[in-house]
């Protein structure tokens, strides 16, 4: 009899999914994948947990988590994808491709347009997802630590509301209310990683930042740093907290990485003379939805090229994706190309050849638009 899906998870089935995805990620481990990812995993998210199952067992998987991003205030369903995993006895019968593509259906139908995975297997790649993305890691050492003087204290269940006040406020970010962040925090992980969060504090005992990060020794972490994966708040409060932070382990190093478009975190890292390192995101990316991107981007749009908003025409035909401003037209073929122009960083612009003169006017008008900036998983990562 031929395996049934894909179909969503019942919620009976979650034990045995998570121990499909305990045995190929977790083997020499005694971490769960239930723990690490609570809010993937809940049984509320059980139909996004999409499966075949052979005579009630599970034997594939791609996960599905589903949320809100901000992209410098525009607004866009995202689906990330993660715990992609066969079980060894059914491989090479492309399940996992049928679910890649059950699930792309799925967050179309769901009004998504933003899908992210964890990782950049050819079996993504071959479906038009792409490497994108603009991040910096700036490493900070004992010997070009910031005075400092802030203090710091470790959250509170109490502190939740005050965390979500700090995050709403950021450009970039996913959507998260403090139904996501509590159990996010009780699982003190942050991308795949043991963590901790503290609350940057002013004088006056207020809440002015807040970090996340990967604790010394954990995985992909030396023994001797601290890896800061997400933070919210006042920039300088996390440089000046950078001293108590260190001190509390007794190490003598950090990492901070931040996306790229963030000015004042770069800035404090030229400032302090932090060596800086450029990268991508941490796995492969598709806007899925084009015309949906593109029409919840129309206000920024609008705002950034002031009366040239007026000659942009935005138009899809299969495939095909045309951008027009006056008779000057660029196509991009499919989800691959109009992913990469959207967020593919300065320094590598040259990877997407738009075939424009440089004196041209829609080249003028793209470079005004583009590169826009991409979240960050932090907490969310899946």
């Amino acid at each position: 009899m031929p395996v049934e899906g894909p179909r969503g998870a019942r919620p009976e089935e979650i034990p045995a999914i998570v121990e499909l995805a305990d045995n190929v990620f977790r083997v020499s481990e005694d971490d769960s994948m239930g723990e690490e990812f609570p809010l993937l995993y809940a049984e509320e998210n059980a139909d996004n947990l999409r499966v075949f199952v052979d005579n009630g067992r599970p034997v594939s998987l791609i996960a599905m988590f589903r949320r809100e991003v901000v992209l410098a205030g525009t607004r866009h369903g995202s689906c990330a994808l993660g715990s992609v995993c066969t079980h060894p006895g059914y491989r090479g019968q492309g399940l996992a491709t049928r679910l890649l593509h059950d699930a792309r259906r799925r967050a179309l139908e769901h009004g998504d347009d933003l899908v992210l995975i964890s990782g950049g297997r050819g079996l993504y790649r071959r479906q038009g997802y792409v490497d994108v993305g603009d991040y910096s890691s700036c490493t900070v050492t004992q010997k070009r630590l910031p005075e400092g003087g802030a203090r710091i204290r470790p959250w509170t269940p109490e502190d939740v509301p005050e965390l979500v006040r700090l995050h709403s406020m950021e450009p970039v970010r996913f959507v998260r209310g403090p139904e996501d962040f509590l159990p996010l925090l009780l699982a003190e992980r942050v991308v795949n990683a043991h963590a901790d969060t503290r609350l940057v504090l002013d004088s006056d005992g207020r809440a002015v930042a807040g970090v996340t990060y990967r604790r010394p020794g954990s995985r992909r972490t030396d023994e001797d740093e601290i890896v800061i994966d997400e933070m919210a708040g006042s920039r300088c409060a996390v440089a000046d907290a950078l001293p108590a932070l260190l001190d509390e382990y007794g190490i003598r190093n950090a990492t901070i990485n931040y996306l790229g478009q963030d000015l004042e975190m770069d800035w404090l890292a030229r400032r302090h003379r932090w060596p800086i390192e450029k990268g991508a995101f941490g796995g492969t990316v598709g806007i899925i939805g084009p015309e949906r991107f593109w029409t919840a981007c129309e206000p920024l749009f609008r705002e950034r090229l002031g009366r040239d908003f007026r000659c942009l025409r935005f138009q899809t035909d299969e495939e095909l994706i045309t951008i027009a401003c006056g008779e000057e037209e660029v196509e991009l073929a499919g989800m691959s190309e109009f992913t990469q122009l959207v967020f593919l960083p300065p320094h590598r612009r040259d990877e997407l050849d738009l075939a424009l003169p440089t004196d041209s006017h829609l080249r003028g008008v793209l470079d005004r638009l583009f590169p826009m900036p991409l979240v960050s998983y932090g907490l969310n990562y899946v």
